[in-house]
């Protein structure tokens, strides 16, 4: 018998023991003194013949258990209780899968670590959806192994299916958007109105729902029809992209709420407990399109010290735990910006009214309250609930005009200065800072792209994200020190392997300076030395890429990239939700220093955050994209000039001259062979030009198709002569 058939025994074991209490000591009797598992005595007489491959030696299976059971108490499964373990009831897992284009799933779990599921045991789990599963055992990369026992949430309510076949009673197709996953769906002509069957066509894409409680057979699902995907008259990209992340329909009916219309000393409860600041200036700095104010800012020089004021809208007053509401934002767990539209976290009544800080009302904040010097050191910061009046609503672009007259009367300027002040100091102790610009588009009346374009940081931008930064610091430093649960923003350092290709980056681009650790210091060396040449784009591309993802946890681990040892995120309540959690934590931990909740929830909701947030950030990603493409096919342009960013075995990444639009080579263009030959993680050779080409190398191309459903632009090499030389290296 093979170890992993024993390790699905020993987990058909403890599945019957969940809700009671075993030993280690039990599972290792029961395992290696069972006469199926026990190697016999060879030299006993009753054994007549023996092989040694039979049987498992004792030790390896004590070891399995060992290593098993380790994994299991890590993932909750085994709890420990004195010298028991409690299996837990029932004792399966659960989380949300991912389906790779092999047919593999992959489920992240709080404790951060990630169970595999063979393709054949995904069963019918679709990407996105969330799944019950068993463990099997401990498979490759010693991570569990498991297979998926139930759905219990699909991923998504409404599905895209082309239409590739039809018959009189049926009609077949591939659902879009799946990620690889190879789904087909089957529409049954009695479920469908006849004159919306018999306008079916081949290729035609609808909109479908899965059928509850219907078992897929050999891959194939039932569906109901919805309607035509040309069947609205609403953005067709924005719909796409809605239906793909689950964010259809764009507002779901919310709870109903109640609430005054005005903030005032009758209306809220807790109204003399709070810090009355409404005679206080106090000024938004938000965008022009901006409906959510969920931060204002005073300021006053004192002299010899600056004192600062960071009023945060206090959503939790209005978002009672425990709430229909607050369960509704939890799942949402952050507001999604698709283009030109939001799905937001928070019913409107909410997110642009109650809780947003507008001028000239009276609202509730969480104040953090700071003293500091000139030079950009805060010596003292406390924190409460008050209640605010704004006087002025500023836009980046009124903000950036009073700084840029550097008036030293000015009150916007004089913040500027000290919000400056502090970023020098911060730079100094670590923070790598890329001034990477962000990629907008402008859109017409028709809400149609007619440009994009890459938006650089105003020093207004940067005047607020000092001063939100701040109180994120100061909070998760305050909570820290009290050793109190809660919700970290966590960015742990840079891989150390990724030293060796960027240090082999800089060396082919004929730079002597090297990356010797992962200290700020040193990476801020080499993104300095480059910074105004034209290979400092790419540099600062692949250091981006070689950076670890930011996540929300349970662990004050820090953020390496801001340089800061304690780092939270409490400064946007109204659209993210870890925020949300952060006000509780702090407003428990004034009044009672009692925790609001504990180590394992904090670590399940971080999970939960940093998942919905990177689905979220997936979805704005993809609309850019469809959008910036629509762009660029109405614009004509079929030639572009660009540089090679990318290398793949089947396909060759570039970055146009086009407001950083990126679109890729096939292999095809290289080599008649089945793959570019890559020489390393900078270079790859092309046998049809006998050359070898490098990330950065500038190329022409022309425009071959831009493919919607791929989200792709894909190029054709132009003007390139067989015998020219590789580019030059500085």
């Amino acid at each position: 018998m093979d170890t992993y058939k024993i390790q699905r025994k020993i987990i058909e074991y403890l599945d019957q023991k969940a809700g009671k209490d075993i030993t280690r000591q039990e599972i290792k009797k029961k395992f290696t003194e069972s006469s199926e598992f026990k190697r016999p005595d060879p030299n006993s007489k009753k054994v007549k013949s023996f092989k040694r491959k039979e049987k498992v030696p004792r030790k390896e299976i004590e070891f399995l258990i060992d290593q098993l059971c380790n994994l299991l108490e890590e993932e909750g499964l085994l709890i420990p209780n004195k010298k028991y373990f409690t299996v837990a009831n029932p004792f399966r897992l659960t989380g949300r899968i991912s389906i790779s284009r092999r047919g593999d799933g992959f489920i992240s779990l709080p404790s951060k670590n990630e169970i595999f599921v063979p393709g054949p045991l995904t069963n019918t789990a679709i990407t996105g959806d969330k799944v019950e599963v068993i463990p099997l055992g401990v498979g490759k990369k010693d991570r569990l192994e498991a297979e998926v026992t139930k759905v219990l949430k699909r991923g998504r309510i409404l599905y895209r299916m082309k239409v590739k076949e039809k018959t009189n009673k049926f009609v077949f197709g591939n659902f879009l958007d799946m990620l690889g996953d190879g789904k087909e769906g089957v529409l049954h002509v009695k479920s469908i109105l006849k004159d919306s069957f018999d306008a079916i066509n081949i290729n035609d894409v609808l909109i479908v729902k899965l059928k509850e409680g219907a078992e897929p057979q050999d891959n194939l699902y039932d569906v109901s029809f919805i309607r035509f995907e040309s069947d609205t008259k609403e953005d067709s990209d924005l719909q796409r992209i809605l239906m793909k992340y689950n964010y259809d329909p764009v507002h779901p009916d919310f709870i109903p709420l109640d609430f005054p219309e005005e903030v005032s000393e009758k209306t809220v409860s807790d109204w003399n407990s709070r810090t009355d600041l409404r005679d206080l200036y106090a000024v938004t700095i938000d965008g022009i399109t901006a409906k959510d104010f969920d931060d204002a800012i005073s300021f006053v020089d004192e002299g010899n010290r600056l004192r600062v004021w960071i009023h945060i809208a206090d959503v939790s007053y209005y978002v009672e735990k425990g709430s229909a509401l607050d369960k509704e934002a939890y799942e949402r767990a952050t507001s999604v910006y698709l283009a030109n539209r939001v799905v937001p976290m928070l019913p409107p009544i909410l997110s642009e009214d109650l809780c947003s800080l507008v001028a000239n009302t009276n609202r509730l904040a969480f104040t953090v309250e700071m003293e500091a010097s000139k030079t950009g050191e805060i010596y003292n910061a406390k924190f409460y609930k008050s209640i605010i009046k704004v006087k002025q609503r500023y836009t980046y672009e009124m903000a950036e005009e009073e700084i840029k007259a550097q008036d030293p009367n000015n009150w916007m300027y004089q913040v500027s200065l000290f919000t400056d002040a502090l970023r020098k100091q911060r730079m100094k102790t670590g923070r790598i800072d890329l001034n990477l610009r962000e990629t907008t588009i402008t859109w017409n009346e028709r809400k149609e792209p007619i440009g994009i374009e890459n938006r650089e940081r105003l020093t207004s931008h940067i005047l607020i994200e000092e001063l939100m930064l701040s109180a994120n610091l100061k909070v998760d430093e305050f909570l820290r020190k009290k050793k109190i649960p809660t919700l970290h923003r966590i960015h742990e350092p840079m891989d150390e392997e990724k030293l060796e290709t960027l240090n082999h980056f800089l060396q082919l681009n004929g730079y002597n300076v090297q990356i010797h650790d992962t200290s700020y210091v040193e990476i801020m060396k080499a993104v300095k030395e480059i910074q105004d040449n034209s290979v400092g784009k790419i540099f600062n591309y692949l250091l981006l890429r070689s950076f670890m993802q930011a996540y929300y946890g349970a662990d004050p681990l820090g953020h390496w990239g801001l340089g800061f040892k304690d780092y939270c995120h409490f400064t946007s309540p109204i659209r993210r939700y870890p925020d949300l959690i952060v006000h509780r934590v702090l407003h428990a931990t004034l009044l009672e220093g009692e925790k609001e909740y504990t180590d394992n929830e904090i670590a399940v909701m971080g999970l939960h955050c940093s998942e919905e947030e990177r689905r979220a950030a997936d979805a704005e990603r993809d609309i850019v994209k469809i959008k910036s493409f629509r762009y660029l096919e109405s614009t004509g342009i079929k030639e572009f000039k660009g540089f090679i960013v990318g290398i793949r075995p089947s396909q060759i990444f570039v970055e146009l001259d086009i407001s950083n639009l990126e679109g890729v080579l096939d292999k095809s263009e290289f080599t008649d062979e089945f793959e570019v030959v890559i020489k390393n993680d900078f270079s790859f050779y092309s046998k049809k030009y006998s050359k070898i080409f490098f990330i950065g190398d500038p190329v022409t191309v022309s425009l071959d198709r831009i493919d919607f459903e791929e989200i792709k632009v894909f190029l054709k090499l132009k003007d390139f002569k067989k015998d020219e030389p590789t580019v030059k290296k500085k």
